[in-house]
């Protein structure tokens, strides 16, 4: 991978070596630098992007594995015979009453 120098990058984004100097530690770079040092392009990458205001990449998410539910129905029931309806009274005594 190629290097850069930091001031070749400060020269490139018209600002100060320094305010690159200040963003090393924020994209995780924290050895000693100075204008002179050089610097990955993945990094310089990371402090453009900074500093023109552009969202960081966001990593894809992984492809979460596929979960297949399975569920078995539980055995039905037999269903009861239908509620038989209530008799009038009149009925109830025409049944029970003795024949005349």
């Amino acid at each position: 991978m190629s290097r850069i120098r930091i001031n070749e990058l400060a020269r490139e984004l018209e600002v100060k070596p320094g305010v690159i100097l200040d963003l090393l530690p924020e994209i995780g770079i924290l050895e000693k630098k100075t204008h002179s040092s050089s610097i990955d392009q993945e990094d310089a990458d990371k402090i453009r992007r900074r500093l023109r205001g552009e969202p960081e990449p966001q990593p894809a998410p992984a492809a979460a594995p596929e979960i297949v539910v399975v569920s078995e129905k539980p055995p039905e029931a037999p269903t009861p015979p239908p509620a038989r309806e209530e008799e009038s009274p009149a009925i109830r005594s025409a049944v029970t009453a003795p024949p005349v």
